[in-house]
């Protein structure tokens, strides 16, 4: 329960206990739940006495604030329930912090190669929260630095890369090295980037055609070859064969011409 006097005084009672509500003494009694938390969750709680102090509460535990304790609130990026790639600032608001490794889908848009081919490259991302103190001073949403440092590394790997170039290089964007803005972002906010998995990409619909053209070019022109290279085998067999037919005949000639 939580008391208002006459005076200004603000109590927290925790339960389970009664009171009654004397006009006389108390301006309100409300009753508020305790805030549970499991082992895999923390509390960022701020404290006021001579000065605002603040300390982090681990799970398990049933946490009751006392009447100068509040709790720190979170607003991050969400994601939309419509699209797990896409993310909406602000949307996700919540007071209790996993500590538990996650994990996010993300869509980089508007990756141009060096030739102009502008596509969507997929990747998802799993990070672990190592620091809780560090992200608390360094930074008011971390999914909003992870967009953006992810972005910065993919357009970078992109525009020193043809098309062509990119389709044969992408193992590279499962590659953790390849992605130094975000690890370095990461670290300075107190979190581990644990690994990055590239999920393919997405060109328009005209480049798409192109490279599908291109595809069934290259492998007509190696089905060709293979044909032209068995072909050639066979000749040479066949002239092989022929070779030696006639050098026995020749032999044979020259044996019986010795004969007789």
């Amino acid at each position: 329960n939580r008391s208002s006097d006459r005076e200004g005084r603000v109590t927290n009672h925790p339960g389970p206990c009664q009171m009654y509500m004397n006009p006389l003494e108390h301006d309100s009694i409300n009753i508020r739940d305790a805030i549970r938390l499991t082992a895999d969750e923390m509390l960022v709680v701020y404290k006021q006495e001579n000065e605002i102090g603040r300390r982090l509460l681990y799970g398990p535990a049933i946490f009751v604030p006392s009447a100068n304790e509040w709790l720190h609130d979170f607003r991050w990026h969400g994601v939309d329930p419509k699209d797990k790639t896409r993310w909406i600032p602000n949307d996700h608001n919540f007071r209790k912090l996993s500590t538990i490794p996650g994990q996010m889908y993300y869509n980089v848009r508007d990756v141009r190669t060096n030739d102009d081919v502008v596509m969507r490259v997929k990747l998802m991302l799993f990070y672990e929260l190592s620091e809780p103190e560090v992200m608390l001073n360094m930074t008011h949403d971390p999914i909003a630095d992870f967009i953006n440092a992810v972005c910065s590394d993919v357009i970078a790997f992109a525009s020193q890369l043809s098309y062509a170039e990119f389709h044969k290089q992408t193992s590279f964007l499962s590659k953790i090295n390849t992605y130094p803005q975000l690890c370095q972002r990461a670290k300075r906010i107190g979190y581990d980037i644990t690994q990055v998995v590239y999920r393919g990409y997405h060109a328009s619909e005209s480049t798409q055609q192109l490279q599908d053209a291109a595809i069934e070019t290259r492998t007509q022109r190696r089905l060709n070859t293979e044909i032209e290279e068995e072909k050639a085998k066979l000749s040479s067999f066949k002239l092989g064969k022929e070779l030696n037919r006639t050098a026995k005949s020749k032999l044979r000639a020259l044996y019986l011409d010795f004969v007789r």
